[in-house]
């Protein structure tokens, strides 16, 4: 299972690919153990799930103004409700297959389920960044959080980081458009907060696999992508969320770029192949002896057996006389 703590080393030697089933479940636990299962045959390190209790995490509704009432969602977050006892037999099922298993809380009583169920890290929803008492708690427990900040400007992400001091924190650079397109990023943008935050990640709400890639060559230690079974199906986050084919894909070219990140300089072909491709120079004409050669006169030729085709050679030959008669494509 992957080790979380290797997140924050110097030298990072695994990017960290979350698969975010958040609520693409639809309130199905079989869907919920399929999508575990879809997860980590798609070459996954964990799992993440939404949380919530079943009270809920919004105001009951005859507190809101009739203005929010026909856009508020309380209605659809009860429909996706699963209990605890539920996500205790999915966290069991993705430990017994080898993919680590954690989640975002909604509420306090979510977290403290998490707490009781040994997590190894926590995760903060983009819109919880100022969700204090939640993040109080989860500051005592002395364990890893993943902290989102698409809703955030500079200012809201240096006070909880500034909360948090010196506690192993990842944020995630990330767009809250639901879904997003690739001209809602900025790279040269997350260079800025890579150079300022340095233990950073990049949470995606679009359906490209390139954006994920990129990150990763930048510097991204951690990318969280949602994942669903069907495109097609009715699941709530299926406009921010890719196929297990699509993710697997997604997850060789990120371990790709991950191979070349770790190779100090590049690789040379063999000698003979670099002697068979390479040139040497040759008459391009019959050049008789006494002649003053020209650059009219010489061209190159595979392979670099003879007088290789180089900068220095060619300085050696141009405006130098001939010692003798030279055919037409015999090498110089």
């Amino acid at each position: 299972m992957f080790d979380v703590e290797s997140i924050f080393s110097r030298t990072l030697e695994k990017v960290f690919v979350v698969a975010e089933i958040g609520i693409n479940h639809n309130g199905s636990f079989d869907k919920l153990i399929k999508l575990i299962e879809m997860a980590k045959k798609s070459g996954a390190d964990a799992v993440k799930f939404q949380i919530f209790s079943e009270e809920g995490f919004y105001i009951d509704r005859r507190y809101i103004p009739s203005q929010y009432l026909s856009v508020y969602p309380d209605e659809l977050f009860k429909k996706l409700y699963l209990p605890f006892k539920a996500y205790e037999e999915a966290f069991k099922f993705a430990e017994s297959i080898d993919i680590l298993p954690f989640a975002t809380p909604l509420d306090l009583e979510s977290l403290n389920f998490l707490i009781r169920m040994n997590v190894k890290l926590f995760k903060v929803a983009s819109s919880d960044i100022n969700y204090v008492p939640l993040i109080a708690e989860i500051k005592k427990t002395k364990k890893p959080v993943i902290l989102s900040t698409g809703f955030s400007r500079i200012t809201e992400i240096d006070n909880c980081k500034r909360f948090f001091g010196n506690y192993p924190l990842i944020l995630m650079y990330c767009v809250s458009k639901y879904p997003s397109k690739p001209e809602d990023f900025s790279l040269n943008e997350f260079k800025k907060f890579l150079k300022k935050y340095k233990y950073v990640g990049f949470s995606d709400h679009t359906k490209t696999l390139s954006l994920p890639v990129a990150f990763v060559a930048l510097g991204a230690r951690v990318i969280e992508k949602h994942i669903t079974l069907d495109e097609n199906d009715d699941s709530p986050d299926n406009p921010v969320s890719i196929t297990p084919e699509k993710f697997t894909q997604m997850v060789s070219m990120i371990r790709e770029v991950e191979t070349s990140l770790k190779t100090i300089k590049k690789s040379f072909p063999d000698k003979l192949v670099q002697i068979l491709s390479k040139r040497s120079f040759v008459a391009r004409r019959d050049i008789k002896k006494g002649t003053i050669i020209s650059e009219e006169d010489i061209e190159a030729k595979r392979p670099a057996i003879f007088r290789k085709s180089n900068f220095r050679n060619y300085n050696e030959i141009i405006d130098k006389v001939a010692k003798k008669d030279i055919s037409k494509g015999e090498p110089l």
